[in-house]
């Protein structure tokens, strides 16, 4: 028997765990990046063009846009080159501090989460429209080389989400080594993953701060404390910024909250990806997002150093959240002296739930490896008829907007149907679904 035990306990140290008395085994999170030369690096072609850095040109002449006609690049560059750039908003520090509530603010975001919503980065038209053209993400490969690939400065690289989280500055690579990094929540999605809350969880922490039943559109003014409201909205021009829809908090957006609120730690990496990965749509209302933090990944891999940021076209600066837009979303109030709206009562905030979950480990995707392309979208089948919303109460110029978008999507459905029924051909995408599909139950815009 004693024979038996030590074969025992030398099985459990080959795999990894410690006998009592010794100090657990640390285990790094690899950070992978393919290098250029790797034959299985992913190949995005692009036409010869003799480029003079020193000189502007119309944006869909510049080299960096020259894809090679009828490549998967070239199809969403397409799609995208007549959308213009988002002015992405951030905290108003100095009103915050007028009404005495900044210190409440910093202590709900946290200082990582602060420091991402600020980015502040000039974005620049090329640049957005290259990295959103060749933007892929195999969904559920974290620690995997090719999780992630885009094109920058007319190179290709392919990464891991720990890679990705340096580059994008919102950890350093000490951090991103870290244990915790891999094992921290990583976003909210449909179906069960490691690492990460299911739709019940989110549900039940929506109706703790939300007069609304839990459903696809979850609109910020019906939520009862005013400051909840505010991050909400503040993440959909930050992180998740988008143009329409911004009265309507999606499922990242909550998942964020949800973990400050509860005071749980969370991926700020994996939120990025998402944010990036999910889906929108074209059309005259909508616009290319994520602009600041591309700028910032493009600076760290010294793009802007041969493509000068004087010869790129400059979108829309970064703006602080004023009050009248605050009012408007029922956040700040429209008397002097201007401060919180009143929070509604109602049932306390969802604590953090600790019973047991199951884990269903993700099924893995297949991705473009090599000279092979990212597949194209899959048609999504015919949606049965929407129940029509009703107006939101108490109504306010914010919350009647975001009822007003929603009959707007609700219309481009409709379009997009009688299109497919008129016969559109077999294995077409949508004009208005432009990404791959996610896997998140999300707004687009």
């Amino acid at each position: 028997m004693a024979s038996s035990s030590r074969a025992g306990r030398a099985r459990k140290r080959a795999a990894g765990q410690t006998a009592p008395g010794q100090d657990p085994v640390v285990v790094e999170t690899p950070i992978i990046q393919i290098a250029p030369d790797d034959p299985n690096l992913r190949k995005i072609t692009y036409d010869k063009y003799s480029f003079i850095p020193d000189c502007k040109m119309h944006r869909e002449d510049h080299p960096i846009l020259k894809f090679e006609e009828d490549t998967y690049e070239w199809d969403k560059f397409n799609k995208f080159k007549k959308m213009g750039l988002l002015q992405h908003r951030i905290i108003h520090w100095e009103w915050l501090g007028e009404i005495g509530a900044e210190q409440e603010v910093r202590d709900l975001l946290g200082g990582r989460l602060i420091a991402a919503m600020n980015c502040i980065e000039p974005q620049y038209e090329e640049l957005v429209l290259e990295f959103h053209s060749t933007w892929y993400h195999k969904e559920g490969k974290f620690e995997q080389g090719n999780a992630l690939s885009f094109s920058s400065g007319r190179k290709v690289y392919e990464m891991n989400v720990p890679r990705f989280a340096v580059i994008s500055g919102l950890y350093t690579e000490d951090e991103v080594r870290r244990p915790e990094f891999s094992t921290c929540l990583r976003g909210a999605y449909v179906e069960n993953r490691r690492f990460s809350v299911g739709k019940r969880e989110l549900k039940a922490f929506w109706e703790s701060i939300s007069d609304t039943k839990f459903g696809q559109t979850n609109l910020i003014t019906t939520v009862r404390n005013p400051i909840y409201r505010y991050v909400l909205r503040l993440l959909a021009t930050t992180l998740v910024g988008r143009k329409s829809g911004e009265n309507k908090a999606n499922w990242i957006e909550l998942f964020v909250l949800m973990c400050r609120v509860q005071r749980r730690e969370f991926n700020l990496a994996t939120v990025l990806v998402d944010s990036i990965s999910r889906g929108r749509r074209g059309g005259n209302r909508a616009r290319l997002d994520m602009g600041p933090y591309i700028t910032r990944i493009a600076s760290h891999l010294g793009v802007l150093d041969v493509y000068r940021p004087e010869f790129l076209h400059r979108g829309p600066t970064t703006a602080i959240f004023g009050l009248e837009d605050l009012q408007k979303a029922g956040i700040a109030s429209w008397t002097a002296p201007y401060g919180w709206e009143p929070i509604k009562e109602g049932p306390p905030v969802q604590p953090r739930q600790r019973g047991p979950v199951e884990v269903v480990e993700p099924q893995q995707e297949a991705g473009p490896s090599g000279g092979q392309q990212p597949p194209q979208s899959p048609v999504q089948p015919a949606q049965q008829a929407e129940r029509r919303v009703p107006l939101p109460v108490p109504l306010t110029l914010e919350s009647f907007s975001g009822y007003v978008e929603q009959r707007f999507d609700r219309l481009e459905r409709m379009i997009e149907l009688l299109h497919r029924e008129r016969g559109a051909p077999a294995g077409s995408v949508s004009t208005y679904q432009v990404y791959e599909a996610s896997s998140h139950e999300t707004d687009s815009g």
